[in-house]
């Protein structure tokens, strides 16, 4: 019998889903940026915007997301393929850190935290949701 703790797992990221989050360089096309609302940090020093799928269409569905800079220096392009349509969120925890969590299915995400400046993930688990299903021992 599997005993396991009550309420959310975290593990280790699964790398199956490395080629599923791409963090990349490049421009974005301008009509890519007037399709959505961009989302400023604090003192407005790097802005994103967020381009979601049409959940109406069949999947796989793939977010993208555009940073940049007050400068207008070079921009970072961070996408998810084939993700759930629970989707992605996304918002800045502060002038340099991305906050994320992306769902793959109905009980697996991915949680992470970006430095934009490093262009890295500093953060990245699986949570599992599943696991709160399971008796408490």
């Amino acid at each position: 019998m599997r005993h396991c703790k009550c309420g959310m797992a975290y593990s280790p990221f699964d790398e199956h889903f490395a080629d599923k989050m791409i963090l990349q360089p490049g421009p974005a096309p301008k009509s890519t940026l007037i399709m959505g609302a961009m989302q400023f940090t604090t003192q407005r020093t790097r802005w994103m915007v967020v381009r979601r799928p049409d959940y109406m269409k069949a999947g796989p569905w793939a977010t993208v997301v555009w940073i940049g800079n007050h400068s207008g220096g070079s921009l970072l392009q961070l996408a998810f393929f084939d993700h759930a349509s629970g989707g992605v969120e996304i918002r800045w925890l502060n002038e340099k850190l991305l906050y994320g969590s992306v769902w793959w299915g109905r009980i697996v995400s991915t949680d992470f935290v970006l430095d934009v400046e490093r262009k890295t993930f500093i953060y990245r688990e699986m949570a599992n949701y599943g696991e709160l299903v399971q008796p408490c021992q």
